[in-house]
């Protein structure tokens, strides 16, 4: 492959060769992108072999906890997040279960309180919230709080409301209220929920 036939752009390749350290040749083959790749990829190995986290500014009144969330909001961290509030034991331990195994880190909460707490004090990818914990006004009061905190913090989070409710005018409300996705516990409702975190 010849440079006039390259696909990707002069300033890219440019990019490639200073990330890689080396001098750009006069004439780009294929065969070159591809070693300067392999000097870029060996690099990085090397860096992820170092294990180095950053660590918190030494700034007053800035907590440990305030640069996790720094650090989770920049993209950094080991797994994506998910909170799943609902007050049916058997469906938070299931979908913990279920989500672990996909290799996500999953926090569970049985009522708005506790939800609210773990929501004010973490950066999740998801949250997976029963409308009725444990009744549809709590369910509504979470779904503001959560969306506020959101909004707040120029967060990407997304929210799931899931419910054995089969009202039309409940799933209105819900998307209307800032809910990404509302799920009604019907047959299969566990796939489309693996499908929809899986691709969001």
């Amino acid at each position: 492959m010849s440079e006039e036939n390259v696909s990707i752009s002069n300033e890219t390749i440019d990019l490639i060769y200073k990330i890689a350290e080396t001098q750009r040749p006069e004439k780009v083959t294929d065969e070159l992108i591809k070693i300067a790749l392999c000097v870029i990829e060996k690099k990085l190995s090397d860096a992820q072999s170092l294990d180095i986290v950053p660590s918190a500014p030494e700034e007053e009144g800035y907590s440990e906890e305030q640069w996790q969330k720094d650090m989770a909001m920049a993209g950094f961290g080991d797994k994506r997040k998910i909170l799943v509030v609902d007050d049916i034991g058997v469906v938070t331990y299931q979908l913990k279960v279920l989500f672990q195994k996909i290799g996500f880190e999953v926090d569970t909460a049985k009522d708005i309180y506790s939800a609210a707490k773990l929501v004010r004090k973490n950066v999740y990818d998801f949250i997976i919230m029963d409308l009725f914990v444990s009744t549809e006004r709590e369910g509504f009061l979470l779904l503001d709080e959560t969306k506020k905190v959101i909004v707040q913090n120029n967060l990407k989070t997304k929210i799931i409301v899931i419910t054995a409710s089969s009202k039309g005018e409940h799933k209105v409300k819900c998307l209307n209220r800032g809910a990404n996705m509302f799920l009604q516990k019907d047959t299969g409702w566990q796939d489309e929920l693996i499908k929809f975190v899986s691709t969001n």
